[in-house]
């Protein structure tokens, strides 16, 4: 479990005539939590997608401590990932899903005991996830991510759906993540949750980047990071069905 740094340059994606991401270059610190951010249809998904190979760039790469994913000799050890929390068949239980994941990753099966102490998912790893509620599903699918105790963690809108508390409980998850030295690279929707958890922000729009460094360079002493945000996005045209 030691964070490496993250790089994406000159990223380019299209589809047909819509360029969903153009040029990115942009780098994620080890050690700290790096908001990425955007308007609906900046290209963050698209982004992370295309960094985890799940989509072929057109132009451009991602690299994690300079070798593509593809590359990792056991990707999931390096690098752990949450696009969606609603991928649980309704019938498995908790500890079967992460059995299952445990297994694909070639795992010890100790870890899965250990990710549903740290995920605080003991009283519910025995039930079916049908009835699991939204907050319920973002930590099984961070404790399935965390199972291969990766240095890098790329997570998509994890706070979406969740209530005050869960809030909370993921904003100090993700900073003892990044305390114990890991990578921590965040799309988040939640723009004040962003400014009490984030040390480093990226703002695309448009597919483009628009900022990059510190949040404390981003917003000053007189702005908040809404404020900064709505000032740098405000000329921005988004591109069509690109996420």
């Amino acid at each position: 479990m030691t964070g490496v740094e993250v790089g994406v340059a000159g990223l380019t994606k299209r589809f047909g005539t819509v360029t969903a991401v153009s040029d990115l270059t942009f780098r994620v610190r080890p050690g700290l939590v790096t908001g990425f951010l955007g308007p609906n249809g900046a290209g963050k998904t698209t982004t992370l997608r295309a960094m985890l190979g799940l989509i072929r760039p057109d132009r451009g790469e991602a690299t994690f401590g300079g070798s593509r994913y593809a590359a990792l000799a056991s990707p999931s050890r390096v690098v752990g990932a949450v696009l969606d929390s609603s991928d649980a068949h309704p019938a498995c239980t908790a500890r079967d899903h992460l059995r299952i994941y445990a297994a694909m990753g070639g795992h010890r099966a100790s870890r899965i005991e250990e990710v549903i102490d740290l995920l605080d998912l003991g009283t519910y790893a025995d039930r079916r996830t049908r009835g699991f509620s939204t907050g319920m599903r973002q930590r099984l699918s961070l404790a399935v991510a965390l199972l291969g105790d990766p240095g890098v963690l790329l997570l998509d809108e994890p706070s979406n759906g969740l209530d005050p508390q869960g809030l909370a409980w993921l904003r100090g998850f993700l900073r003892t993540l990044a305390a114990e030295g890991r990578t921590v690279l965040v799309s988040s929707h939640v723009l004040s949750e962003v400014q009490q958890t984030a040390d480093d922000v990226i703002l695309i729009a448009a597919g483009r980047l628009l900022a990059a460094g510190p949040l404390r360079d981003l917003t000053g002493p007189d702005r908040t990071l809404e404020q900064a945000f709505l000032d740098l996005t405000a000329s921005t045209v988004e591109p069509a069905c690109a996420t």
